[in-house]
């Protein structure tokens, strides 16, 4: 069987010992992040089966930091935090919470919690060939199951076929594609005088949309097609 693996993330590590009890078995890895920078560097190297994140920051740096997690990754989140009211467990569900326990954690409670949500991320797990989140580091992430883009931790407002352009080319970075070629993936047809003028005036949309957000991802090659370009080092 393959090993789980679960994410602890807080920046007191005597809470870990605790969640460790519970949740550390032979089938299961257990990493922990004592900051945001160290747990988005574990998320964007593995695939995790549950997180589990204590909230000692603000409700709204928790939410901001919440809302990146989900759209790097489908994997349930555990929130256990102190004692809180009504709107504030709302802003976290809202953010991408799963469940939010309150301190002192119950340890069967929580085990039952993370063993309930491990097995539904399991039973919903996406196969193989279905398509997954593009994560460009912390800067771009492009999502085709919430068909989110976030730039800089920023939702940007994409249509329909904005969104299905960007994510095709961004599948193959820096691969020159011709409007003929987005025409058939996209549209799923034969280009015709009109789809040149579909693709053009998509793609120029696009590209504004890009740009208004400092943004140069879309680059033209002049009678050759269209590029995807990713962040700078990534």
């Amino acid at each position: 069987m393959l090993s789980k693996r679960i994410l602890v993330i807080g920046d007191n590590q005597a809470n870990f010992q605790p969640i460790k009890k519970f949740v550390q078995s032979n089938s299961t890895d257990v990493s922990y992040a004592v900051s945001v920078k160290e747990a988005l560097n574990y998320l964007l190297t593995n695939e995790y089966c549950l997180a589990i994140i204590y909230i000692s920051l603000s409700i709204n740096d928790s939410t901001v930091f919440l809302r990146l997690v989900r759209e790097t990754h489908l994997m349930p989140i555990i929130v256990i935090a102190s004692k809180l009211g009504v709107s504030e467990k709302v802003a976290l569900f809202h953010a991408g919470a799963n469940a939010c326990l309150e301190e002192p954690v119950d340890a069967t409670l929580c085990a039952a919690q993370a063993c309930s949500l491990i097995q539904l991320y399991w039973d919903a797990k996406i196969a193989d060939n279905n398509e997954h989140p593009l994560v460009f580091g912390t800067e771009l992430i492009i999502n085709p199951v919430y068909r989110h883009v976030i730039i800089d931790g920023e939702p940007l407002e994409l249509t329909r076929t904005e969104f299905d352009l960007l994510f095709y080319m961004a599948k193959h970075p820096n691969q020159i594609f011709s409007r003929q070629q987005l025409y058939q993936q996209v549209w799923g047809d034969d280009l015709g005088i009109s789809g040149e003028n579909t693709v053009r005036s998509h793609i120029g949309n696009l590209y504004k949309k890009l740009a208004d957000v400092g943004k140069n991802y879309i680059q033209n090659t002049r009678g050759v097609g269209y590029k995807f370009v990713p962040p700078a080092g990534k």
